[in-house]
């Protein structure tokens, strides 16, 4: 089992129980449970004697941030993201009295400062520590936006010219993938805020307010830097499209010219490759060359009119 207790004890200093539970002393004033693998459910349910199995892993994905007001304790379920893959991983948040437990797989400790939140700990309000919990796991989400706007600033300046690149297509999907992957977790994180204000029995601190007027201003800036990302690959595509739409056009053009002067002159040949035996022309020496030379007349004569109207 990968549990990991930290405790602030009676003298008020932030100590780690090295041998489980039962090193935990008595009268301390604080802990911290942190369960930091999937793996272990059935301990975290049965040392806690949850009831109800809402916590989420990667076997019970929701993909969407949740908070579960019980009786005896309180649940909050964030996602963090991992910048390799850009999937949402769950990180559950279960709040008691002077009692904080994460179950989540990996370490908090990548971007989480553990012991500086025990340490800003403000009385009995073990909400506002799992409030700080969900701003670092917010804070986190900068890293990713800023990656993606990043690739999607040197896209532009690598592929903004490109014409003719049969794979810019994909790769733009690529980048819009990225894109949608980051938005799923970020939006929702926004409806999760608002139903915290909106709990004014429990969220009604100065501490809780603060937090969360600071959770709710790093998405809506993480939430500008996606949009300007995805207008800018939008802008690409419509430019990309627009300029193969004309390219296209433009060869249609020239071979419905070609195919207007052909016309008349595939009409000539035609007359004349029917083989009647009353024939005037077939048997007229200049024939031949005349009707060259009418057929020339006749292409030039269609190039002209066409330059004319600016078809061409």
């Amino acid at each position: 089992m990968s549990l990991e207790i930290q405790y602030i004890s009676k003298n008020n200093k932030i100590e780690t129980a090295a041998d489980g539970r039962d090193s935990v002393p008595y009268d301390v004033t604080f802990t911290w449970y942190d369960y930091n693998n999937f793996d272990d459910k059935e301990e975290l349910l049965s040392d806690f004697n949850f009831s109800d199995d809402n916590f989420e892993d990667e076997n019970t994905k929701k993909y969407r941030p949740q908070y579960y007001n019980f009786n005896d304790y309180q649940l909050l379920i964030c996602h963090v993201i991992d910048r390799e893959t850009l999937e949402a991983h769950a990180i559950n948040i279960c709040v008691m009295k002077d009692v904080i437990i994460t179950y989540h797989n990996g370490v908090l400790n990548d971007f989480i400062d553990i012991a500086e939140i025990i340490k800003n700990k403000h009385e009995d309000l073990e909400i506002d520590i799992a409030l700080h919990i969900l701003h670092a796991t917010v804070d986190q989400y900068f890293d990713i936006v800023h990656e993606i706007e990043d690739d999607v600033i040197s896209f532009e300046e690598k592929h903004g010219n490109e014409r003719k690149d049969e794979n810019i297509t994909v790769k733009m999907f690529d980048v819009r993938k990225e894109i949608f992957r980051v938005k799923r977790v970020i939006i929702p994180m926004e409806e999760l805020v608002e139903k915290f204000k909106e709990q004014d029995d429990i969220f009604n601190s100065s501490q809780s307010e603060k937090i969360l007027s600071k959770i709710d201003s790093k998405i809506d800036r993480q939430k500008l830097i996606i949009q300007f990302s995805e207008e800018m690959i939008d802008e690409m595509k419509e430019n990309y499209i627009s300029y193969n739409t004309y390219r296209m056009n433009k060869i249609i053009n020239v071979l419905t010219i070609i195919s207007a002067i052909f016309l008349p002159l595939t009409l000539i040949t035609g007359i004349y490759g029917m083989n009647f035996e009353n024939m005037p022309e077939l048997s007229w020496g200049p024939a031949y060359f005349v009707t060259l030379g009418v057929m020339v007349l006749i292409s030039i004569g269609m190039l002209m009119f066409f330059k004319y109207k600016g078809w061409m």
